[in-house]
């Protein structure tokens, strides 16, 4: 595996409502727009690593669209999931970037994302509405997607992998019918120094886990050629984690092979950690 390789195994899957609020994230990401006989449209940044699909307003287009990127990228469970979008405000000053804590609908359940990056920005509770509302007395942030997104994102994946960020676009002081195609591209381009803030975190995230769970390189090599009992096989990939940041394949390989069971495997590499020899080639 190259460094670039291991920069790139981070991996965002984005759901957005509408093309407008998604144009600068396409842009920003050099995402381009995949087979166009999708139910839905889906952009795919070169390296892969970020997915956006642009799924309609509504409760129903949000879990319809986050399932069926989960299924068209091959999304892994290290994958970070993010909902970007305008929404209507109560309290909030126009343009804001807000993240949400909290998330409910008519139903008696509420929901909370449990990891929010620490970023200088307003929290606020999402109420997903079914129709669109003009009384902002009683709520923080509304729209019509959120609460639907993360019922099914939260299927997918660990809770501290999903994110929504909501921009206040409309409220008692600026009327929704004033929205229009350019004002909601400006309201998301006006935000996204801290919006790249946000994202750089969730792909952090999501690679330290992809490390973690991932096994390494020569496991599957190993065992094929030497038996290794359950246990063996775990000590087997704790070993095989320490080395592979320091000693090349080939040489782990060449120094492996007089071994004639899967305990002399395990001893060769233990005592080669232990004595610290980088360089395996004299060995």
């Amino acid at each position: 595996m190259t460094k670039n390789d291991i920069i790139n195994l981070h991996s965002i899957r984005w759901v957005v409502a509408l093309k407008e609020e998604a144009k600068t994230i396409i842009e920003l990401y050099r995402m381009k727009i995949i087979d166009g006989r999708n139910l839905y449209p889906i952009y795919k940044s070169f390296d892969g690593t970020h997915w956006l699909i642009v799924s309609g307003m509504g409760k129903q287009n949000a879990a319809a669209a986050t399932a069926y990127l989960y299924s068209v990228s091959s999304a892994s469970d290290s994958a970070s999931w993010i909902n970007l979008g305008i929404a209507g405000c109560g309290i909030g000053k126009y343009g804001d970037l807000c993240l949400v804590d909290k998330i409910s609908d008519n139903s008696l359940q509420n929901r909370y994302p449990i990891t929010i990056p620490k970023i200088n920005l307003p929290r606020m509770a999402l109420f997903t509405t079914d129709v669109p509302m003009n009384d902002y007395s009683s709520k923080e942030l509304i729209d019509m997607e959120g609460i639907a997104f993360y019922e099914i994102a939260s299927k997918l994946t660990s809770n501290e992998f999903i994110c929504l960020m909501k921009v206040i676009s409309d409220g008692p002081q600026n009327n929704i019918k004033a929205l229009n195609r350019t004002k909601i591209i400006d309201l998301i381009d006006l935000n996204i120094r801290d919006i790249k803030t946000i994202v750089s975190y969730y792909e952090k995230l999501s690679h330290f886990d992809f490390l973690k769970k991932r096994k390494p390189r020569l496991f599957d090599v190993l065992i094929s050629k030497w038996h290794f009992s359950v246990t063996q096989r775990h000590k087997l990939e704790s070993l095989l984690r320490r080395v592979e940041t320091f000693l090349p394949d080939n040489n782990v390989l060449e120094v492996l092979n007089d071994c004639k069971k899967a305990s002399s495997v395990l001893s060769v590499l233990d005592l080669k950690i232990k004595k610290n020899e980088v360089d395996w080639s004299h060995s």
